[in-house]
C-alpha cells in the first residue's frame, strides 16, 4: 500500500476529510502509547493518555504550522499530556537522591553489567529506569531508544538544547547509580 506523507493527511483532514486522521493514528499509535507508558507506568492510564493526545492533536491540527515535523509536534502533545496526567495523580513519587559514584564504582558497574546475559541486562536496565523520575525516563528513551537528536528532544520537552544535554548527563549518572544499587543488592557487585 502506498503511504502518503503526514502533510498529505493533515491537508485532507483540514479540508474536511476527518477519516484521513485515522492514517496518522495508525502510524503513531504505538509511539504514543510507548511514550505514555514510559512516563506514566500504568497500562490503562497510558492508553487513556495516548487517546487524549490524539484527540488534542485532532482538535488543534489547524494550529500545526509545519515548522517542525508532525511527529515532533505530536510527541510534544503526548509528552505534555502524560506529564499532566502524572501531576494530576500526585502519586507522591519520591525522588531518589542522586548517586555520586566514584570512577571505580562506575567501572565496577559497567563491568558487572557487561557480564550479565542480554536478557538479565535488559531486566536490570528496566528496573533502574523505573526508579527514575518521569522526565528523566522520557529524555533517555527519546535519545537512546527513539534515536532523536537533542534539538528535536528539546522541542518536544520544551527546553533548550543545552538543558536537554544537562538532563541527559544527569539522568545517565542517576541511571548508573540505580544500576549500581540494584547490582549491589543482588550480589553482582562486591
Amino acid at each position: 500500500m502506498d503511504r502518503k506523507s503526514d502533510t498529505y493527511y493533515i491537508a485532507k483532514v483540514l479540508e474536511g476529510d476527518a477519516g484521513s486522521f485515522a492514517q496518522l493514528v495508525e502510524k503513531y499509535k504505538h509511539m504514543a502509547f510507548s511514550l505514555s507508558m514510559k512516563i506514566i507506568g500504568r497500562w490503562e492510564d497510558a492508553e487513556e493518555c495516548a487517546q487524549d493526545a490524539f484527540i488534542k492533536a485532532y482538535r488543534s491540527l489547524d494550529s500545526f504550522k509545519g515548522s517542525a515535523a508532525f511527529k515532533t509536534w505530536f510527541f510534544r502533545i503526548v509528552y505534555t499530556t502524560a506529564i499532566s496526567k502524572v501531576r494530576e495523580k500526585k502519586t507522591n513519587v519520591v525522588s531518589l537522591e542522586e548517586y555520586k559514584l566514584s570512577d571505580t564504582e562506575m567501572l565496577d558497574t559497567e563491568n558487572a553489567v557487561g557480564q550479565l546475559s542480554s536478557e538479565e541486562r535488559s531486566v536490570q536496565l528496566h528496573k533502574a529506569m523505573e526508579r527514575l523520575d518521569p522526565d528523566e525516563k522520557v529524555i533517555l528513551n527519546l535519545y537512546y531508544f527513539e534515536d532523536l537528536p537533542v534539538e528535536e528532544i528539546a522541542s518536544i520537552v520544551e527546553l533548550s538544547a543545552s538543558n536537554v544535554k544537562v538532563k541527559l548527563f544527569r539522568s545517565r549518572k542517576k541511571l548508573y547509580g540505580q544500576l549500581h544499587s540494584l547490582l549491589k543488592c543482588e550480589g553482582a557487585l562486591l
